[in-house]
């Protein structure tokens, strides 16, 4: 189990010479029209949204944008929109509302979005036992022109944990286990605990959600992979 961690870590943190500066693929890659499907499960773990990502074409070299889609367990389009990943030379930068859960996610469809933040950074080079600082965001919600809702996320820090196999029915993965809290503040403040398994240069694999006192929340799955 050490020895696959340790050559899983190297893939993430693979030597950088050679390659451009700001160089992500050592930790996923966006081409375009690359596609990707999550299936959700409620804290009775019976199927509740399903969620489909896709690569837009690019607008610069170090931007990739982003479309979400997600369905209902009835099959409805409950939320259509868009996020960004930039890389940097220090790794990752992502955007906060990729951390939402669907239901959070459905809950600003229709609002156009306006996002204030400084990002979460996926580092370069990360290994088992590191910490990633916190990160903070700002959305405001507006209909018609006018503001009617604001909403604060902050996300960390974010702890590396041990390297994990996974299977799941979109192939199985060598992935690197993270755990971190989730805030959300629209008029009250809600806390969750979220733990990921990251797959290099695929991305997120599966996600469990609990609530601040640990109660189990609900989980998604890769379940499609379309690498474009």
């Amino acid at each position: 189990m050490r020895k696959l961690l340790t050559t899983v870590l190297l893939i993430i943190g693979v030597s950088l010479s050679g390659l451009a500066q700001n160089d992500c693929s050592s930790l996923a890659e966006f081409p375009v029209d690359r596609q990707w499907t999550y299936q959700w499960y409620g804290a009775n773990e019976k199927p509740s949204f399903r969620t489909f990502h896709r690569v837009l074409p690019q607008k610069t070299a170090d931007h990739n944008q982003l479309e979400v889609v997600i369905l209902n367990a009835f099959q409805d389009t409950v939320y259509r929109g868009q996020y960004e990943i930039r890389c940097t030379e220090n790794g990752l930068a992502q955007d906060l509302l990729a951390k939402l859960t669907p239901d959070m996610l459905s809950s600003l469809a229709g609002f156009e979005l306006r996002t204030e933040e400084n990002g979460w950074l996926l580092p370069k080079g990360i290994s088992s036992g590191d910490s990633i600082p916190q990160a903070y965001s700002h959305i405001t919600g507006y209909s018609q022109g006018a503001k009617v809702l604001e909403i604060d996320l902050a996300i960390g820090p974010v702890h590396i944990l041990d390297q994990e196999d996974l299977s799941t029915p979109a192939g199985g993965f060598p992935c690197v286990a993270m755990a971190y809290e989730l805030w959300v503040t629209q008029l009250v403040r809600k806390r969750f605990r979220l733990r990921d398994w990251f797959a290099p240069t695929v991305g997120v694999i599966r996600r469990e959600v609990f609530d601040r006192n640990g109660k189990f929340f609900g989980y998604c799955e890769l379940v499609e992979f379309l690498p474009g």
